[in-house]
């Protein structure tokens, strides 16, 4: 097709969004899932990625939709073991993040553990639906994935990459367990409160925990903190469009119209991938909570998901500052080699 700089942003606001609306207006069984797997695979793969490779994908996705499931639902009766069979899932997911921040396979267990363990646990659903809903979102959501590229040529330049430490610390497995058993626990205690945002929750604080510790703390929670404000702001004349009674094709191309500004308002700001991601996944799902809440109910369903949010961070930026402090420990601790002095020979040796 048309080959134009802007086609990274538009192949990322249009498709989500455009997939969103089509699905809510049939009626499909959380429509959101396929929408946010799109903004994920997008904002991975900055170029269009080849059938080889999206091959490997569709066989990742069958595997992660079907068998992991599958297998979790064999183990539902029994606490220990399904609590143990989703350890080891959060530690593997936790572990190929750190070795590969873009890790696919790792960003789509860590997602699957969280839905299939909140809705089979908290929500009650039965999980025999949750493998083909799963996977008919993740599949649908890789070819529309494919096709947007085709439609929209073009790499993506414009996003940094997530900055990580370069002192070894990404991949100490102490580290790598402290997150897994932290997240367990996050999953355990919101499980148990009951929060209509588990899942919100959960994977906001799974974002921010997945990486390699970034070396600003204090800015990384803040930046979260902004964009999911700033994530609100922009879709707030989306929410007018909706409460005045517009057509949906009225709502929809608002909604592209705030995703192309927020798109090039990150760009300016210099994004990194994490947060661009993070901001991108909260404005499809805030346009999700627009379209399927009437009147003022939209504004209280942005402001329910600004403190849950909120709350995600503020538990996230603790463990972070929790490994930060273990990490700077384990390096004071460890013994300084002595400096190398200079050799230096003889006079004589040197005149012989």
């Amino acid at each position: 097709m048309f080959h134009s700089p802007a086609n990274p942003i538009i192949r990322l606001v249009f498709g989500p969004l455009a997939l969103l609306f089509y699905l809510w207006s049939q009626a499909t069984p959380l429509p959101i899932l396929a929408p946010m797997f799109m903004v994920i695979f997008l904002t991975l793969m900055p170029s269009r990625p080849p059938l080889s490779l999206m091959l490997k994908l569709l066989l990742i996705v069958l595997f992660v939709s079907m068998g992991l499931v599958f297998i979790g639902g064999l183990l539902l009766d029994s606490p220990s073991g399904y609590l143990l069979f989703c350890w080891s899932l959060l530690f593997w997911s936790f572990y190929r993040s750190h070795n590969d921040g873009k890790d696919l396979l790792a960003t789509l267990m860590l997602i699957v553990v969280i839905i299939m363990t909140i809705m089979s646990k908290q929500m009650q659903a039965p999980i025999q639906v949750l493998p083909w809903l799963l996977m008919q979102s993740a599949v649908l959501a890789l070819v529309l994935t494919y096709l947007s590229f085709l439609l929209f040529p073009g790499d993506d330049q414009d996003i940094l990459p997530d900055e990580t430490q370069a002192d070894g610390s990404s991949t100490h497995m102490g580290t790598i367990l402290f997150k897994t058993t932290a997240m367990t626990i996050v999953l355990t205690a919101l499980i148990g409160i009951g929060s209509s945002q588990s899942i919100l929750i959960a994977i906001t604080i799974g974002s921010m925990i997945k990486l390699a510790d970034p070396k600003e703390h204090k800015s990384f929670k803040q930046n979260r903190l902004i964009t999911t404000a700033i994530g609100i702001l922009f879709t707030f004349p989306v929410m007018l469009t909706f409460a005045f009674g517009l057509p949906t094709w009225v709502v929809l191309g608002m909604a592209i119209f705030c995703g192309l500004q927020l798109a090039g308002f990150a760009i300016r700001r210099a994004t990194p991938l994490a947060i661009y991601q993070l901001l991108f996944t909260n404005f499809v799902v805030l346009v999700y909570q627009i379209i399927t809440h009437i009147g003022s109910d939209a504004l209280y369903a942005q402001l329910v998901r600004l403190v849950s949010i909120s709350i995600a961070i503020m538990i996230g930026g603790l463990l972070l500052s929790l490994l930060h402090h273990e990490t700077s420990s384990d390096n004071e601790a460890l013994p300084k080699e002595p400096a190398e002095e200079p050799e230096t020979e003889p006079q004589a040796a040197q005149q012989s």
